[in-house]
């Protein structure tokens, strides 16, 4: 999505991954230079679903998740993914880290037009 055909959506989603911050924790700003990638370990949630029960009615209950995702961009561009993340979806990290860029991720880094990408891990 471009910057475009989000003034055209009453609620936008568009984030613009690139825009400068500055880091009150580390005392600097984010780099937005080198490309890297980060393993998440997000804290549980619970996720509603139904199931069936004897009778054919669907009962509502809570499932229990845990994931583990990896991030591809620069320091920027993963603070302003996990912002976004945190603000749609409620993600909450327990643990990160980096880990060695493989070259496939950066091959699918690129071929998002250098934007952020999220791989989910079963």
């Amino acid at each position: 999505m471009t910057i475009l055909d989000a003034e055209y959506e009453e609620y936008s989603t568009y984030v613009d991954y690139n825009k400068p911050h500055l880091s009150k924790f580390l005392n600097r700003h984010l780099d937005n230079s080198e490309v890297i990638a980060e393993k998440w370990v997000l804290k549980p949630q619970f996720t509603p679903i139904k199931l069936p029960s004897f009778c054919g009615h669907k009962n509502n209950d809570l499932k229990y998740n845990r994931r583990s995702v990896i991030v591809i961009g620069t320091e920027l561009q993963c603070y302003h993914k996990f912002c976004e993340m945190l603000k749609i979806y409620g993600w909450q990290q327990q643990d990160s880290w980096v880990l060695d860029l493989k070259p496939t991720w950066k091959k699918h880094y690129k071929t998002n037009k250098n934007q952020p990408i999220i791989i989910n891990l079963i």
